[in-house]
């Protein structure tokens, strides 16, 4: 199902892209803001996606695809018993809190680049165990 403007707002701020100065509560979660295509341009880019600032189709399941893997991993690494799914709430927050802590990190819940890369090594190196 496809990511509301609002939803996938969230989901931006999860991962740690700036979203402008008032963050989430800059326009309702209802405007597509400058500051929101800024931050969907600097998504795009990173991951070799077109580059429109817009929430289209291969954004939306891209997105989706990063939010199912990072839950994936902070069940496999803190053992977090999230549901698998497209949303990043408050449940995906204080799990990554919790990863956050075990790994000697600012408690923010923010899962921004770094944080992300160190989670996929961690749920790697749990797999490679686990096998």
């Amino acid at each position: 199902m496809p990511y509301t403007l609002s939803q996938f707002k969230e989901v931006l701020d999860g991962l740690g892209y700036n979203l402008g100065p008032d963050g989430l509560n800059g326009n309702n979660g209802n405007s597509l803001d400058v500051f929101t295509q800024a931050a969907i341009r600097e998504l795009q880019t990173y991951y070799g996606l077109p580059v429109t600032g817009k929430l289209d189709s291969a954004t939306d399941y891209f997105v989706q695809k990063i939010v199912r893997n990072l839950q994936h991993s902070l069940n496999a690494v803190v053992d977090a018993q999230l549901p698998v799914n497209e949303f990043y709430g408050p449940r995906t927050v204080q799990a990554m809190k919790s990863f956050q802590r075990t790994y000697g990190l600012p408690m923010t819940g923010i899962a921004n680049l770094t944080v992300r890369e160190l989670l996929d090594a961690e749920a790697k190196k749990h797999a490679i165990a686990t096998a």
